[in-house]
């Protein structure tokens, strides 16, 4: 699994890479922390840890810190994406701005991608999460989904979202088919279980009017 922060707002990239570390480590207490700075850039290192595979939750969370200044990373990095993505470890790369090609081939892989550029920060969107319990409520997909990124890219807390999200679907007339799913995402996400983010992405794709 592959998580990436990146833009010109180096500081706030790291405070949230941090806060991700922070989080993963309280959730899987058993896997092992390692970080990698430019003058720790080992390719053959990120090879070894993208295939050690652990049985039931991640044995490795690998934090890559800034290592594309590092001219071997700046050349390889990219060429890995794919291999730290399919990975049962996470992998989490913290970047300032990157190149056209390696930010392009990084997105395409990541799992989730965080940018920090210095002129939007403090610009963030007011998000209407009325409009987003309306598309659920109608099992629109295009429109729920294209709304959750919003609220997500926005800054909304994803736990916040799928609360809205079951209070939506409890206050709705007739059955009820998605509680149960919305209950299940919750606490599997606060478990380490799924990430609950994607898990609510493929909820509201899935819906069906």
């Amino acid at each position: 699994m592959l998580y990436l922060f990146h833009g010109t707002n180096k500081q706030l990239s790291l405070n949230k890479a941090r806060t991700l570390v922070k989080s993963l480590r309280t959730k899987r207490p058993d896997a092992s922390f390692v970080e990698m700075g430019a003058d720790d850039w080992n390719a053959a290192a990120i090879q070894e840890h993208a295939g050690g595979q652990g049985l039931f939750s991640a044995k490795y969370i690998i934090f890559l810190n800034q290592v594309t200044t590092n001219a071997e990373a700046k050349d390889q990095i990219a060429k890995l994406a794919d291999l730290m993505a399919d990975s049962e470890n996470i992998f989490i790369v913290i970047e300032g701005k990157l190149t056209v090609d390696i930010k392009k081939s990084l997105e395409k892989y990541a799992t989730k991608t965080v940018v920090t550029d210095a002129e939007k920060v403090g610009a963030k969107k007011e998000f209407n999460a009325f409009a987003l319990a309306d598309a659920f409520g109608t099992r629109d997909a295009g429109r729920s989904w294209a709304l959750f990124r919003q609220a997500i890219d926005a800054g909304q807390e994803i736990e916040a979202i799928v609360g809205m999200l079951f209070w939506k679907e409890k206050t709705m007339s007739g059955s009820h088919p998605l509680l149960g799913e919305l209950v299940t995402i919750y606490h599997d996400g606060h478990r380490g279980i799924v990430d609950m983010e994607l898990a609510t992405e493929r909820l509201l794709l899935g819906l069906e009017n």
